[in-house]
């Protein structure tokens, strides 16, 4: 009998049927992270893809971003649970950053940056989360939060209020006005505002001034939320995992910063493993 393992992030949904001691399938919807989309549209989106599979599995394994406050979580998951108790024996719904740690030890610091980010820390009995918190005010480092600086700088340089123009040329935009209306359109868009994450990097690559700053400064911050981590959970080691750590730029401030703290940063195993535990196999 199949399991279906869930990984329901802010940039997209992940979805693995695993069959046979292996994952046999893969495909890929619409985000259905808590903090992105809304308790009430994860819980729908989430209830969606598994009923669109037509069958009952053996056990469904959810890592789900967003559910970050207990009371929170409890009320997703007492919501989430009767929806989804007809299609399999076993249901086991997760915070995303305890999955990702699973996929790699029982206990220690992971670190994950997509369109948000997450410091995370477990020492077999407290579960410890820094930065997070959501786009509006946290989400240190994340897609989110580079996209926005890059963003911000543009509008400066557009208004002449910097003493430089080197990022237009790396933006979208031949006028304020179509920045303006981009931004008006879109300011509560966090997955379209992640998406000029990559402009920044564009211009780290070659070298831009004022985009490493940017970079420096939200690594350096991000580095000392994850020394903090690492230290409450006695851990020289942080895990780390995202679409944000695709990119070699990212990765390679990130490593040299971390280990400046004494960090050694790892990539993660496939998220798969992490779920594969939640259903004990």
């Amino acid at each position: 009998m199949d399991y279906l393992l869930i990984d329901a992030g802010g940039t997209s949904t992940k979805v693995y049927i695993y069959s046979d001691g292996k994952i046999t399938k893969q495909y890929r919807f619409n985000p259905a992270s808590v903090d992105k989309v809304g308790p009430d549209k994860a819980i729908s989106q989430i209830t969606r893809i598994v009923s669109l599979f037509n069958m009952r599995f053996k056990g469904i394994a959810i890592s789900l971003a967003g559910i970050d406050s207990e009371v929170m979580a409890k009320n997703v998951k007492a919501r989430l649970y009767p929806n989804l108790s007809r299609f399999a024996e076993k249901v086991v719904v997760e915070h995303d950053a305890h999955v990702v740690l699973l996929s790699n030890a029982d206990k220690g610091c992971i670190t994950i940056s997509g369109t948000g980010s997450i410091v995370y820390g477990y020492d077999g009995k407290r579960r410890i989360v820094k930065g997070d918190r959501g786009w509006l005010v946290g989400d240190i480092c994340s897609g989110f939060w580079l996209g926005r600086e890059f963003l911000r700088e543009v509008l400066k340089e557009f208004q002449g209020l910097s003493d430089s123009n080197s990022l237009l040329r790396f933006s979208n935009f031949k006028t304020e006005e179509e920045l303006v209306k981009f931004l008006y359109e879109n300011s509560c868009n966090p997955s379209k505002i992640a998406q000029f994450s990559v402009n920044l990097l564009n211009a780290v690559k070659l070298n831009n001034r004022k985009s490493i700053r940017i970079l420096s400064d939200c690594i350096s911050e991000f580095s000392s939320i994850i020394k903090m981590v690492c230290d409450a959970v006695n851990s020289n080691v942080v895990y780390y995992f995202g679409g944000m750590f695709e990119s070699p730029v990212y990765v390679s401030f990130f490593n040299k910063e971390v280990s400046k703290r004494g960090i050694k940063s790892v990539k993660s195993k496939s998220i798969t493993n992490g779920l594969l535990k939640l259903l004990e196999l």
